[in-house]
C-alpha cells in the first residue's frame, strides 16, 4: 500500500474492509473509533516519518501495528478512553475460573488471528492448507505449487508470526512496567 498523500492513506483506511474486519476482531464495538483514531495518527504523522513509511511500502503494516497497540495496550489513551481494560484490572487466576476456561489462551489466539489477518493472502492460504493437510507434499499435490515453495512460505509465515507475536508480548511486558535486565537473563542462563 503506497499512497500519494497522508490524506489519501486515511481515506483508503476508512474504506478498507480487511482493516475493518481486523478492527472488529481486536476491538469489537469500538471498531469504527479505532479506525478513525488510526486515520488521525496517519494525518498527524510528521512528514519525514510519513515519507519513510510510505516510500518503504509499510503503510499497511504501520496501520495494523498502530491499531493493535491502541487496542491491546492498557496504557494507550484509546484503550483507557474506551475502558477496554476496565473489567480486567487484575488477571483472573485460571484455576479459580469456575468453568476452567483459559482466557489467556483465547487472548493469545485473538492476537495471532489478528496478526495473520494482516499477512499476505497467499501466505495465509498456504499456511491454512498446510495445517489442514499436514505436509508440504500434500499441499503441493493439491495446489500444483512446488513443495519447496510451500515449505518456504510456511516457514517464512511462521517465523514472521513468531517475531510479531513475541514482539507484542515483549512490548506489553515493558509497557506494564516489567524490567528486562541483563542480570535477570544471566541468572537464568547460569541455572542451566
Amino acid at each position: 500500500m503506497t499512497c500519494h498523500s497522508k490524506q489519501q492513506a486515511a481515506i483508503d483506511l476508512l474504506a478498507d474492509d480487511e482493516l475493518r474486519e481486523l478492527a472488529v476482531r481486536i476491538c469489537h464495538r469500538f471498531s469504527d473509533d479505532l479506525i478513525q483514531e488510526a486515520a488521525m495518527v496517519l494525518l498527524q504523522m510528521d512528514d519525514a516519518k510519513w515519507q519513510k513509511v510510505n516510500d518503504g511500502g509499510y503503510v499497511r503494516f504501520y496501520i495494523v501495528r498502530t491499531m493493535m497497540t491502541m487496542a491491546t495496550s492498557p496504557r494507550s489513551t484509546f484503550a483507557r478512553t474506551h475502558g477496554l481494560f476496565a473489567h480486567n484490572k487484575q488477571v483472573p487466576d485460571i484455576a479459580d475460573d469456575a468453568d476452567g476456561y483459559d482466557w489467556e489462551q483465547e487472548d493469545d489466539m485473538t492476537i495471532i488471528e489478528a496478526l495473520l489477518d494482516s499477512y499476505h493472502w497467499y501466505d495465509k492460504e498456504v499456511l491454512r492448507l498446510w495445517l489442514q493437510e499436514g505436509s508440504y507434499r500434500k499441499v503441493a499435490a493439491k495446489t500444483d505449487i512446488p513443495f519447496k515453495s510451500i515449505g518456504n512460505s510456511v516457514r517464512r509465515t511462521l517465523d514472521q508470526l513468531k517475531e510479531d507475536y513475541y514482539g507484542l508480548i515483549i512490548e506489553r511486558c515493558i509497557r506494564s512496567g516489567h524490567r528486562i535486565t541483563a542480570y535477570r537473563s544471566n541468572q537464568h542462563t547460569d541455572r542451566h
